[in-house]
């Protein structure tokens, strides 16, 4: 699936806060409902791939800093309505890792609002760590 596709063409604005980002998949209600077969997973009906924090326009390399970094990707409506029901209990769900709002705009404001909440996924910050000294260029 194309993330703009959608029968009423609408499509959201998805913030994903986690470093590498996410797969969504959706699957039909009545597979889901079905007794499986042992070792069988439910057939996948669509899915869209959510650029995660290493993604953001403002995120460096060589910082590494996450902290209030997010990656955008635009998703069908329909598509994050029927996920977010399937999901309701995902944890990054419910932790606001991941956000929707219906303009950029929007989910880039409410993104800076979250700048200073820690995820936990930052990496650790060595200039913070106590006894952790960089080595000089001279000591390789």
């Amino acid at each position: 699936m194309t993330a703009t596709s959608s029968r009423s063409g609408a499509t959201v604005t998805v913030i994903c806060r986690m470093p590498s980002g996410l797969v969504m998949e959706l699957y039909d209600e009545g597979a889901l409902q079905a007794p499986a077969r042992q070792g069988a997973l439910p057939a996948i009906k669509d899915s869209v791939r959510l650029q995660g924090a290493r993604r953001d326009p403002r995120f460096h390399k060589k910082d590494n800093i996450m902290l209030g970094m997010g990656g955008r990707t635009e998703v069908a409506a329909d598509f994050w309505e029927a996920w977010t029901k399937q999901n309701a209990e995902f944890m990054p769900l419910k932790k606001g890792l991941i956000f929707a709002m219906p303009k950029e705009a929007d989910a880039v404001s409410r993104l800076s609002e979250l700048r200073d909440e820690r995820t936990g996924l930052e990496g650790l910050d060595k200039d913070k760590m106590p006894g952790v000294t960089p080595f000089a260029k001279e000591e390789f």
